[in-house]
């Protein structure tokens, strides 16, 4: 039973290990890609910053108020629906043509990625108790780090692949 509790605590840690490294890819490609994103937009620098920053201003506004629903509501039921709310963010970032538009998709990221970790730290905590939590959340957390490392690189793949 141990080795199986164990390795269900673990797989939850991988599992949202992959989803810290998508969510801080996501949010540093915009910032290293400005000459593709201001050519096809059509935008001047002012309009990139606000572009650049509406996520993290929403983040910082829903990231108190993440922790006290995912208390509430429960971390999995939050989790799940910030992934969902994410993806089809994220998705329509790739078919938006217009600034509002994509500064609308900017701020829901910011909504729902503000809901992920909260949940996601006190999730692993959750099944992680005493001797591996502090390196289970230490791993998840290196997901945030490889993910900015890798969303770094897309301002590299934008000029050397267009």
């Amino acid at each position: 039973m141990r080795a199986n509790a164990s390795r269900a605590a673990w797989t939850v840690v991988g599992l949202l290990w992959a989803v810290a490294l998508l969510n801080y890819l996501d949010r540093q490609l915009v910032v290293t890609m400005p000459g593709p994103i201001k050519a096809d937009l059509r935008l001047g620098d002012a309009n990139f910053g606000l572009l650049s920053s509406v996520f993290l201003w929403v983040y910082g506004f829903c990231s108190p108020i993440a922790g006290y629903v995912a208390d509430r509501v429960g971390k999995k039921k939050v989790i799940l629906t910030s992934l969902v709310v994410w993806s089809a963010a994220t998705f329509a970032s790739g078919l938006i043509t217009s600034f509002e538009c994509m500064l609308l998709a900017r701020a829901t990221l910011g909504v729902s990625e503000a809901f992920y970790m909260p949940a996601a730290v006190a999730l692993i905590v959750e099944y992680h108790r005493g001797a591996t939590r502090s390196r289970a959340t230490g791993l998840h957390l290196s997901g945030i780090y490889a993910g900015s490392v890798l969303g770094g690189l897309g301002g590299f793949m934008a000029e050397a692949f267009g």
